[in-house]
């Protein structure tokens, strides 16, 4: 008998859609599989959406490893906007100014988060 574990995570998300769905506290978002993801006029392999509370995947991403990380990489992008730390989409000249233990506690606080709210997703990429 498969789990959830034992499937891509895209198969997963399907099977139980409830998975689909990212808790960042101040919004909910929804984890969509894309087809041709681009991110202005470059090919990406995920996007993270503050406007429409969305977190796009690019189908192609057929290796669940890497399906996994590029939607914890952009479950961080989620995360880091929730502290703070985002950048203005299309603004290159901001950087963030930080020491590692900002970064650090900010990172670690941000993920516990996460992982209270999503406690199921949490332990399908994490675990």
């Amino acid at each position: 008998l498969k789990t959830t574990n034992d499937l891509h995570i895209f198969e997963a998300i399907k099977a139980e859609p409830h998975l689909g769905i990212v808790d960042a506290g101040w919004a909910i978002f929804t984890i969509k599989v894309v087809a041709g993801l681009k991110e202005g006029d470059h090919d990406c392999w995920g996007v993270c959406d503050f406007d429409a509370y969305e977190i796009r995947l690019e189908k192609k991403l057929t290796v669940n490893s890497i399906a996994k990380e590029t939607l914890l990489h952009e479950i961080c992008h989620m995360l880091l906007e929730t502290f703070g730390l985002g950048i203005p989409e299309g603004d290159s000249s901001e950087f963030i100014s930080a020491t590692n233990e900002k970064l650090t506690i900010t990172m670690s606080r941000a993920m516990m988060m996460f992982a209270r709210l999503n406690p199921e997703l949490a332990k399908l990429l994490l675990l």
